[in-house]
Parts: C-alpha cells; sequence; structure tokens
C-alpha cells in the first residue's frame, strides 16, 4: 500500500499574495479609482453653453401667442400619428420670423457645440 500524502497549503502563501496586491494599490496610480476631469474650462464651457441656449429658447417661447403654442404642441404630439400627418393642421407652420429666430437660437447652440468638439 502505498503512503497517502495529505498536501497542507500553507496560509503563508495566500497572505503574501494579498499583501503583495495591497501594496500595488497603494503605490500605484489611483487613477483607475479615481477620474479626474479633463478638463474643468469645458465642462463649464458646455453647462453655460447649455444654461444659454435655455434661457434663449425660454424667451422665444414665450414669444409665442397662445394660438401658437397650441398648434406646435398638437404638431409634437401627433407627429407619429399617420391620421394626424395627413390632415392640414399638421402642414401648418409658424409665421417665417418666429422660424428665423428659433434657427438663429439653434444655429448659436449648435456653433458653440461644434466648438467643444
Amino acid at each position: 500500500m502505498a503512503p497517502s500524502h495529505s498536501r497542507r497549503s500553507s496560509p503563508l502563501l495566500p497572505a503574501l499574495a494579498v499583501g503583495a496586491g495591497l501594496c500595488l494599490l497603494r503605490f500605484s496610480s489611483w487613477s483607475f479609482l479615481a477620474a479626474k476631469p479633463a478638463s474643468q474650462g469645458r465642462a463649464e464651457h458646455g453647462r453655460t453653453a447649455m444654461r444659454g441656449f435655455k434661457e434663449d429658447f425660454e424667451s422665444w417661447r414665450s414669444s409665442l401667442t397662445p394660438e401658437e403654442r397650441k398648434m406646435v404642441q398638437n404638431q409634437a404630439t401627433g407627429e407619429y400619428n399617420k391620421k394626424f400627418r395627413k390632415s392640414p393642421e399638421f402642414s401648418k407652420n409658424l409665421p417665417d420670423e418666429k422660424l428665423k429666430s428659433f434657427a438663429n437660437i439653434l444655429g448659436k447652440f449648435f456653433d458653440t457645440e461644434a466648438a467643444d468638439y
């Protein structure tokens, strides 16, 4: 009969592996744990552009008459309704001056966004 060998794992080896891992974490770069923003100015610029767009959009929206607001809301609500899209109400447009002012607001927003990229 061959003697059976029972192997015992030393508790020292796993403890050393854990200790080495902790040392590597402690003395290595912490960049994977705490991300730093790439550039503060860029993030701040995006918020400012969005805030400017919001103010411009709100002022444009307040210039609409109640009938125009209702028309825009109905068109937005019925955008995916096939029956509504065939109706004459869907093909109505806002006056040209209001469309141009809205186009200017969007153009300003896209220009500031394009500067970020």
